[in-house]
């Protein structure tokens, strides 16, 4: 299926880092108002949302990583070690990760990115408890020594090693000339709301689900309206049970996958797959009372 040439691959891209660096300038023009309710509101949603492209980033890594973001295998490295460099991370790291990840779902030992996390028990069946668990994590910090981890080797090459500690450098220095605008909408996306909503993500993918045997009932879709999903699943992020069962579809036609796969009766049966699924004895997502 087709994937970006080279120079639509990098302008995307280009687009994130634009939303940003524009999101920034916007925050510290609100910083420098009078504080009010709306003054401050304004600075937690542009947060958040420059958590949300940081994710966009890093999901444009996973496509470099199964080298169906760009045309050529050599621009997904490039690309991929660019935007893994952005957000502190290593690409080769990542994609070895996310290939065995791939190849041994829920299995701890040899399914790396699950193994790093498990101490986070997504893998235990959804109960209101571990919901309100998973819920909670991140507002009292339990998922941060998981989900933070500056990589600043020089795997991908010492051209992005430099490029990591110069975000790190420029991003101190910046704070040190406009403190409230670097703590709030530099450090704080990269080092508090992107985490969460990776972890968050990681619990909306596979939460309950890692230990089925089928493939077809490890991972789960989250069918939210379009705006949400550009804004909360860049990158089509949402369909992750169509990824997995297809891999080398590129994301920008998982969402026509996932139309496609609904018209098969086993898909349609599922309740991790589709919002109202099809026949009465499919296995059904279901919260108990108690662990």
């Amino acid at each position: 299926m087709e994937r970006y040439t080279a120079t639509s691959a990098w302008a995307i891209v280009g687009f994130y880092i634009l939303q940003i660096f524009a999101a920034i300038a916007a925050g510290h023009y609100l910083l420098g108002l009078e504080t009010s309710f709306w003054t401050v509101t304004g600075v937690v949603l542009l947060a958040l949302f420059i958590g949300t492209r940081l994710r966009g980033l890093n999901n444009i890594v996973h496509e470099c990583s199964h080298a169906t973001f760009a045309q050529n295998r050599p621009d997904n490295i490039k690309i991929g070690s660019f935007c893994a460099s952005a957000v502190l991370g290593c690409y080769y790291d990542y994609r070895d990760e996310h290939l065995s990840h791939h190849a041994h779902l829920g299995d701890y030992e040899q399914d790396l990115d699950l193994k790093r996390i498990e101490k986070l028990r997504i893998h235990e069946p959804l109960t209101w408890r571990t919901l309100l668990r998973h819920a909670t994590n991140p507002f009292l910090l339990r998922h941060l020594p998981y989900y933070v981890n500056p990589n600043f080797g020089a795997r991908d090459g010492k051209i992005y090693q430099v490029m990591k500690v110069g975000i790190v450098l420029g991003a101190s220095l910046f704070t040190a000339l406009v403190p409230l605008t670097g703590l709030f909408l530099v450090f704080t996306p990269l080092f508090l709301v992107f985490p969460t909503l990776n972890y968050w993500a990681d619990c909306l993918d596979h939460a309950g689900l890692t230990d089925n045997e089928d493939d077809l009932d490890a991972s789960r879709n989250m069918l939210a309206p379009k705006m949400l999903r550009v804004l909360f699943f860049p990158r089509n992020d949402c369909f992750h049970l169509v990824h997995h069962l297809f891999p080398q579809v590129p994301a920008r036609h998982l969402d026509k996958g996932h139309d496609l796969l609904a018209k098969d009766e086993v898909y349609s049966s599922r309740h991790n797959a589709v919002r109202t699924p099809r026949g009465k004895d499919q296995p059904q997502e279901v919260l108990v009372g108690t662990d």
